[in-house]
């Protein structure tokens, strides 16, 4: 039983080892000079989400509306770069889906968004991207 315990030691002790050497490389490796942190706006996948709401604007589905509250929410009100409803309102597959900002716009408030949004922020978007 002594031998058993020991070896269940060894084994949990190097998997310990292995776990914290992996972590450190990660870690590492996320911080790297050269790696840059992914843009939170995918504006191609976001415009994928909300094209699921299509034929009905008045009720969307949970992942629609992922797609609706990132969209508005993610740089709404920067000046610096583009915020990005309007780079997702510039997706060809919206359009293809008969979707626009407006559209957009009309759902955020549906699916629970909090953001004070009106006739101005699809004006923001003019010139813009």
């Amino acid at each position: 039983m002594e031998r058993s315990l020991c070896q269940h030691h060894r084994l949990l002790t190097t998997f310990l080892l292995v776990l914290v050497l992996v972590l450190v490389l990660a870690g590492a490796e996320a911080q790297s000079p050269g790696c840059k942190a992914p843009d939170p706006c995918d504006s191609q996948v976001l415009a994928l989400l909300i094209g699921t709401c299509a034929g009905d604007l008045d009720h969307p589905s949970e992942m629609c509306c992922e797609g609706v509250v990132a969209a508005v929410g993610i740089r709404l009100g920067d000046t610096v770069e583009v915020p990005c409803l309007c780079r997702v309102a510039k997706e060809p597959y919206l359009g293809v889906m008969g979707l626009d900002i407006q559209s957009i716009l009309r759902m955020y408030p549906t699916c629970d968004g909090v953001l004070p949004v009106g006739p101005g922020t699809a004006e923001a978007c003019q010139g813009r991207v």
